[in-house]
């Protein structure tokens, strides 16, 4: 948990420096993943851009869990109807949105990211609190005449110690969303560099010779992916 905190620092790493006259250039031991076409060196890119994609991958998850955890304690009333949204499809929420708005900023995109992954986090996590939401505990203190945010404040290292078993599935959603959103142009400005926006602009060269700078930033969004994949649970 803390190590991923600490990711949220990548958010505010500099950009890497244009050089245009060396634009394009091939890999060579200078630059071992070759140039992108602003010259910019790309073992340097990918190391910055997977760093800002992962600290923006911890800050999506850190509130998609926040909301979910909240979804899945104050509001059971609505909980059919966040049934039906999370049956729709992201993306079809997602183009129109974006259209709508002219595009997202890195605190737009976090905010809908964290929306939409909440309502699939809220099922796991309601199944897991309902229990106990159900018993003594949980209105112990308002039989007393406490209020519900007081329990809330009771309760909260509890409650997130419950949510916090989440945080893997939902950075790997936030990752991985954010990658597929900047591929399809949903994103910030070209101003903000990341792992997605690497993919933008490699990967249509792939049809006709694919780069070293795209195999890698596609090899590093699979490899942090698998390397906080859930683990299997111990056989007794």
């Amino acid at each position: 948990m803390k190590g991923r905190l600490l990711l949220l620092a990548a958010l505010f790493l500099p950009e890497v420096p244009l050089s245009p006259v060396d634009a394009e250039l091939g890999p060579s031991l200078r630059h071992l993943l070759g140039t992108d076409d602003l010259g910019r060196d790309g073992l340097l890119r990918i190391l910055v851009a997977a760093f800002r994609s992962a600290g923006f991958a911890t800050a999506a998850a850190l509130l998609a869990l926040t909301l979910a955890l909240a979804l899945a304690v104050l509001e059971p009333r609505f909980r059919p109807a966040r049934s039906a949204l999370r049956n729709a499809p992201p993306l079809l929420l997602l183009l129109p949105l974006a259209g709508a708005v002219g595009g997202l900023s890195w605190a737009g995109l976090a905010l809908l990211l964290a929306l939409l992954l909440a309502l699939h986090l809220e099922a796991p996590l309601a199944a897991a609190l309902d229990p106990w939401l159900r018993g003594p505990a949980w209105e112990a203190e308002r039989t007393l005449g406490g209020s519900r945010a007081s329990s809330l404040r009771r309760w909260a290292p509890f409650l997130w110690s419950k949510a916090s078993l989440q945080l893997p599935t939902a950075w790997i959603g936030a990752l991985w969303a954010e990658a597929t959103l900047r591929l399809l142009g949903l994103g910030p400005g070209p101003q903000h560099d990341s792992l997605g926006l690497v993919l933008q602009e490699q990967l249509p060269r792939f049809a006709t010779g694919p780069t070293a700078l795209g195999w890698a930033a596609l090899g590093v969004v699979l490899a942090l992916a698998w390397s906080l994949r859930p683990l299997p649970e111990p056989t007794p």
